[in-house]
């Protein structure tokens, strides 16, 4: 599927569904030995447990330099989930807060109050914020490391709040993305409100996703985002890591010559617009032609992509003489592709981006 658009799930999606389930204490999942140890100083990225020791939940958090950006969801409820928006505070304690308010997003409506045990698990309070009824339950939560997905057929669908939401049948992998992509409309720089999300890419338990928001002032300033995620495990996949670095200097040098092929392209169809609109002055052709793809560009510009039938190495058009005007002409306008034949070559031998090879059919 390609093209499909997604609203951004930044505030609460709604709570309005079947009642949790409810467990005793010892239903909650055993910790790994490994996920024990590695969680006695960090997070762990996975949790379940219980509030009140009867209402089982499932935690997904992701640090973030200061931040903790998170999801929860009283199982078996896993299709939709409750934003979480955290730190460290100087005691040691997580404090995770929750949105669900529809009409005031960013305002939090409960909180946890959380601490790593010896054995790696989280242990704590759950509690209500004003001008809610106060309530507060015991939290108990063990670290769980859930297996790759072997489904990954995406599912998109519209929420009682009537915002679009990607789901696979991993019910954690459908909670990472969910963070995951919390996390890139976080971290846009557009103005609140203009974000939205496409799906560019859904095959072969891969999702490349692009974010497109505006900044408004004086005039409006695009800004376009692309990321690709695994969807066996909602982690993100960096285009540029997956390529074996003894075969970098090759792709470099291929890229160039391709964008160089664009780069023509895109000044002929201009020489050939008449009017006030068209063509182009002579400083930004000069620019347009100082252009090259170099190591520089691979290892400092990771904004590539998948779309269609191929991996697109994204690539930011910079000269001196170029206008505000200009620049927005050139967004997202260059990136040398390659067929996902032609990128086999280079990747890594255990790259996930081997399943785009022409006889994988993984995840169809």
């Amino acid at each position: 599927m390609v093209g499909a658009v997604l609203l951004a799930a930044c505030s609460g999606p709604s709570t309005s569904e079947k009642a949790p389930t409810v467990v005793s204490q010892n239903a909650a999942p055993t910790a790994s030995a490994s996920a024990a140890t590695a969680g006695k100083d960090t997070l762990q990225t996975f949790y379940a447990g219980t509030l009140g020791g009867k209402l089982a939940v499932r935690l997904c958090l992701v640090p973030f330099d200061t931040t903790v950006y998170g999801d929860y969801y009283y199982e078996p409820r896993s299709g939709s989930g409750i934003a979480l928006l955290g730190e460290r505070r100087p005691s040691g304690q997580w404090r995770l807060r929750e949105f669900t308010n529809q009409k005031h997003p960013d305002r939090p409506t409960a909180e946890f109050l959380l601490a790593l045990q010896p054995d790696g698990s989280l242990a704590g309070t759950w509690r209500t914020l004003p001008p809610a009824r106060p309530r507060q339950l015991p939290v108990t939560l063990l670290p769980y490391t859930p297996p790759p997905a072997a489904d990954c057929r995406v599912r998109i669908t519209s929420p009682d709040s009537e915002e679009l939401a990607i789901t696979v049948p991993s019910a954690a992998v459908s909670q990472m993305l969910r963070v995951q992509l919390r996390m890139l409309v976080a971290d846009d720089n557009g103005d609140p409100g203009t974000q939205m999300l496409t799906a560019e890419y859904t095959d072969n338990c891969l999702l490349s996703v692009l974010l497109h928001s505006e900044m408004v002032g004086a005039s409006v300033t695009p800004g376009v985002t692309h990321s690709v995620y695994d969807l066996r495990t909602g982690d993100g996949i960096l285009v540029e890591g997956e390529i074996d670095p003894k075969k970098v200097p090759a792709l470099v040098a291929e890229a160039n010559r391709r964008l160089q092929v664009q780069l023509q392209h895109f000044l002929n169809d201009y020489s050939n617009q008449e009017g006030e609109s068209g063509g182009l002055l002579e400083e930004d052709v000069a620019g347009l032609r100082e252009q090259r793809y170099t190591r520089a560009t691979f290892d400092a510009y990771n904004g590539s992509y998948l779309l269609d039938d191929s991996v697109r190495f994204a690539f930011p058009v910079q000269y001196e003489a170029m206008s505000s005007f200009i620049s927005k002409m050139y967004t997202d306008a260059f990136a040398p592709a390659f067929s996902f034949a032609e990128i086999q070559p280079y990747l890594l031998p255990n790259s996930p981006l081997r399943r785009l090879a022409p006889a994988s059919h993984a995840g169809r």
